[in-house]
């Protein structure tokens, strides 16, 4: 999902938010809300990083030391959920893996003041690691948005990195004129983010953006793995921090080319959300990436074809 398609770049929409507004959330709404408790899973595990409660999962192999660790990061509007399909199936492999909600997302705390940079989650998320005390370095693989924050884990501390997989990672940062007024106003912010939570965060609309990242219909059950973590309290306040521009957003394309750790870029091939041509683009960039494509995939080759993004996946990871 993708609070830029909410917003339209021109004048006009602010005009319509300020004069809207003041309506708009005097409406009462009916919508059921959900507490972390009601939703969380088997193996949830919960962790205070610098006053956030983080959610995160774990997998671990049957009866054996793990071979390696692996950290799996979301993308916009995700969770762990979005890993459900894969993540056992490594672990069985060997490996212990790690899934991880980002600040305002799937379980992890609302927080008025969280900064949503890609190197203020990743700082968070070394920081979690740490207090986790698992032995060994990191195979870190990013989702859409979540590959920003995994490159950016990589600049900060490329010696606790194995390798770097980024599926259809996005690496986008807005500079429009609309984006730099909500940028500098908190007030706006917070009117936007409710505004986008109470009128794009129904069942009708994630069944809408599931179908364009799948490239097919959503099952129920995916369409509420989504659908019912937007709907815990609050979650307005993740998408209005996510209005905030930050300068090194901006610069993390730029670096990616400092970047020499063995990298895997997997991308759907009918992927019309981070087009094909910019993983062309990254894979070209990052001097040791390899460049994989998924047939008749779109944007989450991980859900829609698990076998084989396992398949890339695994065979990438003895190469290293």
């Amino acid at each position: 999902m993708n609070i830029r398609l909410f917003l339209k770049n021109n004048i006009v929409f602010m005009i319509l938010l300020l004069i809207l507004c003041s309506s708009i959330l005097s409406i009462n709404t009916f919508a059921k809300t959900y507490t972390v408790e009601e939703l969380r899973f088997e193996n949830s595990h919960f962790i205070k990083v610098d006053d956030v409660e983080m959610h995160y999962r774990i997998w671990k192999p049957e009866d054996k030391v793990p071979i390696g660790n692996i950290l799996l990061i979301h993308g916009l509007g995700g969770s762990t959920f979005s890993w459900r399909n894969v993540a056992k199936e490594i672990a069985n492999l060997g490996y212990l893996v790690v899934a991880i909600d980002l600040p305002g997302f799937g379980l992890s705390q609302r927080k008025p003041a969280a900064k949503q940079s890609n190197n203020d989650r990743a700082n968070l998320i070394w920081k979690l690691i740490a207090d986790l005390n698992i032995p060994g370095n990191w195979h870190l693989v990013g989702h859409s948005m979540g590959g920003g924050v995994v490159a950016a884990m990589v600049l900060q501390n490329p010696f606790k990195a194995v390798s770097l997989t980024l599926v259809a990672g996005s690496f986008e940062h807005n500079s429009s004129l609309i984006s730099k007024i909500l940028s500098r106003s908190r007030i706006l912010r917070n009117i936007t983010g409710k505004i986008f939570a109470r009128f794009a965060l129904s069942r009708k609309r994630i069944k809408s953006f599931l179908t364009s990242a799948y490239g097919k219909e959503p099952t129920l059950e995916e369409i509420d793995g989504y659908y019912l973590p937007l709907k815990i309290k609050n979650t307005y306040l993740t998408f209005a921090n996510l209005l905030k521009n930050y300068s090194s957003d901006k610069e993390l394309f730029g670096n990616l080319n400092t970047i020499n750790l063995p990298t895997l870029c997997i991308w759907g091939r009918d992927d019309s959300w981070v087009p094909l041509s910019q993983g062309e683009a990254v894979s070209k960039i990052i001097s040791n990436a390899r460049f994989v494509v998924i047939e008749r995939a779109y944007h989450c080759p991980m859900e829609t074809h698990p076998e084989l993004f396992n398949e890339y996946f695994t065979n990438f990871l003895p190469g290293i």
